[in-house]
Formats: structure tokens, C-alpha cells, sequence
């Protein structure tokens, strides 16, 4: 029974792949546009983006699937800036995308009434009803903490790293540490899907794996509600909410979770001047070893900042941070 079950799951996977490439879409047929990093800068994720995706869409009961239509950013802006406009041309009902550059594109979709879903880490501020995005961290944000931390503290910390693209926080030999976002995961939820999707593509279920399977939960949900007879550009409001694998995604929610972020320290730090050591003794003691709310000693110039340290004296980071299914 078990290798019937593997057999069958491995022949949908193929027979999606295969109706990816070759197949029209069905006559009325609604269509969702994705744009991912395929080729670059990993070809790995990229399959592991869109095998998530195919899986939640070959597995969401109820009704007909949607037709996806998929198109290789390369993680280059232009190139997601022209795959959005291919779609835009096409008509299709709902783009997702964002998973590694936003770019133009969601400006783009917007200015043409396109519903879009954004996986990526950061969020833009835009009309609520233009996008439903799964980032929490306001644009540009990270930035400003990662300049006053080393302005403070003399290390050298960059928010700008491949952790907003692939969420694995491992500072390079040029920083002492990376700011990176903070990802997570339904734990019962991924358990459920997890053996379904190693049985159809024998291979672990991944973080980007789980992007793709997150991202496109929330477009099927929009899709459905599109199909109850909302508007596109109300569907977002009209479902109020999607759980997901990634937890919750909320339409409209500006909240920004006091651990959205994580300082990942290197091993080994450089030795600070007296006035660094006592910045970097009241981050750690506001911040340190991702402590939360009343665990944290208080301290106006952090305890507001919106990040926990991991890394260093703490131990390894946390990649991704787990909760339980609520």
C-alpha cells in the first residue's frame, strides 16, 4: 500500500511538470502567473520553490485547480520586471512572486489590477487591497538598525545578505554579523505535508519548498474566493486571513513581531573599545540569546528594535524558528 501510495505521488509531480510545459490552459481556465529564481542564484531552491507550489496545488480538494504559468526571474529585477508585464499581457488572474527581488513588479501589478502575492521577507507599503504579502519587516528597516548597530557597537553587520533570499543566516568572513529575517513554520502543518511531498519528488521538504507550498495556499485561497464572486481587488479583504504552512498570512496586518529579525552573530568577534563593549553589553542584555518580552532586560535604544541575537555565545541560530499550529 505504502509504494502505491509513493508511485502515485511520484506520477503527479511528473504529470505536473509536464503539464507546466506543455499543456493550454483549459477555455475559462483561471490562470495564476508565478515568477521565481529558477536558474539563479540557486537552481536547487528554485525547484524547490516550484515543486512546493505544484504540490499544493495538485493537492487542494474542492475544485478545479488553476492553470500556473511559470517565468525564471534569475533573481534579477528586470528580468521579474518583464516577466510581470508578460503576465499583465496575458490576462492571467493572480501573479505570485517575490521570492527573491521585488523590483517594479508589484508597482507594475498594481497599475494594471492584478492581485499579486509576495513572498518576499520585506514589506512594502502599498494599498492592502494590491497585495497579500507574507514579510514582515518594513522596507528599507533593516538597513537603518544594521547602520546604527554598527555605529554603536564598531561591528561590522550587514542586512544585506543571501539570508532575505533563502533564510539560512550564516555571516560571511567580512561581517562579524547578519541581520536577517526571521521565518515560521506551522509545525504540524509541515509534519502533514512534509511525507507527501518527499514521496512525490524523494527529497526533504525544505524551507523553499515551504515558501512555494505557503505562497501558493494563499493564491488558491484568493482564487476560491475570486470563484464565490469577489472581485480581484477585494479578494484579499473578503478572505480575511490564510493559514498556511508558514502560520497565518493576514490581510492588512502591519503588526511587526518584536523577533521579525535576527542578529546572527559570527563565532568569533573582533576586540571592541571600551565605549563599543558597553553598547554591545546593553544590546545583549536587551537582545541577547533571542530572549523575548519580560526575559529581556529593558532598554530604550533596543528593547523597541524589532530583532533577537542568536549566534555566537548563544549557540548556533535558529533557522528556521518553529511555533506551534495555532
Amino acid at each position: 500500500m505504502a509504494n502505491n501510495k509513493v508511485s502515485w505521488f511520484i506520477g503527479l509531480a511528473a504529470a505536473a511538470a509536464a503539464s507546466l510545459a506543455f499543456a493550454a490552459p483549459p477555455k475559462g481556465a483561471m490562470r495564476i502567473g508565478v515568477v521565481i529564481p529558477e536558474s539563479w542564484p540557486d537552481r536547487a531552491r528554485g525547484e524547490d520553490i516550484r515543486d512546493g507550489m505544484l504540490l499544493a496545488l495538485k493537492t487542494w480538494p474542492g475544485q478545479a485547480a488553476p492553470t500556473l504559468v511559470i517565468k525564471d526571474s534569475a533573481c534579477d529585477a528586470k528580468k521579474a520586471a518583464a516577466a510581470a508585464q508578460g503576465f499583465i499581457d496575458a490576462k492571467v488572474d493572480m501573479v505570485v512572486g517575490g521570492f527573491c527581488v521585488l523590483g517594479t513588479v508589484p508597482r507594475s501589478l498594481l497599475a494594471a489590477g492584478v492581485p499579486f502575492v509576495s513572498a518576499n521577507a520585506e514589506r512594502l507599503t502599498m494599498p492592502a487591497d494590491a497585495a497579500l504579502q507574507f514579510g514582515v519587516v518594513p522596507v528599507n528597516h533593516a538597513d537603518g538598525i544594521a547602520s546604527k548597530l554598527r555605529a554603536e557597537t564598531g561591528l561590522r553587520v550587514t542586512a544585506s545578505t543571501a539570508c532575505w533570499m533563502d533564510f539560512e543566516h550564516h555571516p560571511s568572513d567580512k561581517y562579524d554579523a547578519a541581520l536577517c529575517p526571521t521565518l515560521r513554520v506551522d509545525t504540524a502543518r509541515w509534519n502533514e505535508i512534509a511525507p507527501t511531498y518527499t514521496a512525490a519528488y524523494r527529497k526533504p521538504f525544505s524551507t523553499s519548498a515551504a515558501r512555494g507550498y505557503a505562497a501558493m495556499q494563499v493564491a488558491l485561497a484568493a482564487i476560491k474566493q475570486m470563484r464565490a464572486g469577489s472581485k480581484p481587488a477585494t479578494a484579499f479583504k473578503d478572505m480575511k486571513e490564510v493559514a498556511t504552512v508558514l502560520g497565518t498570512v493576514r490581510y492588512n496586518d502591519t503588526s511587526v513581531p518584536e523577533d521579525a529579525m535576527q542578529l546572527v552573530l559570527a563565532a568569533k568577534l573582533p576586540k571592541l573599545s571600551p565605549r563599543e563593549a558597553a553598547a554591545f553589553d546593553e544590546l545583549m542584555k536587551a537582545k541577547g540569546c533571542g530572549c523575548k518580552g519580560a526575559a529581556c532586560a529593558i532598554n530604550a535604544s533596543w528593547g523597541p528594535m524589532p530583532f533577537v541575537v542568536r549566534g555566537g555565545s548563544c549557540g548556533p541560530s535558529v533557522t528556521p524558528v518553529k511555533m506551534a499550529s495555532r
